[in-house]
């Protein structure tokens, strides 16, 4: 009896360490978000802030694009990313990817000449 006891609670254990390890996505229901690009216009090489919600604490668990092309990240927090304007950059929609969620701006960044 105390063996299937010691079974049981073995099983239990094994259930319960099985579940999505939501750590790496952030918690459940949050949906990474931009709320702002300053400046909103800018020349290739420029430092951008990009202010926010549920971003990536590290610099390599976030992807940052200007129109398709990837950007060098600075510093990073959950709520903020410095970054530099990249090479062959053309004026459009801003992007921050974290895991498999992909957050646009609201307006589209202007690449100076």
């Amino acid at each position: 009896m105390r063996s299937r006891k010691i079974l049981n609670l073995l099983f239990a254990m094994f259930v319960f360490s099985c579940g999505n390890d939501d750590s790496l996505n952030g918690p459940k229901g949050k949906q990474t978000q931009i709320e702002s690009v300053e400046p909103m216009s800018g020349a290739i090489g420029e430092i951008v802030v990009i202010e926010g919600k549920d971003f990536g604490d590290l610099m390599e668990e976030n992807t940052v694009k200007f129109n398709g092309h990837i950007a060098s990240i600075i510093t990073a927090s959950t709520t903020r990313l410095v970054v530099t304007v990249p090479n062959g950059a053309k004026s459009g929609p801003v992007t921050v990817k974290v895991g498999s969620k992909t957050a646009l701006s609201d307006t589209d960044f202007v690449v100076k000449p």
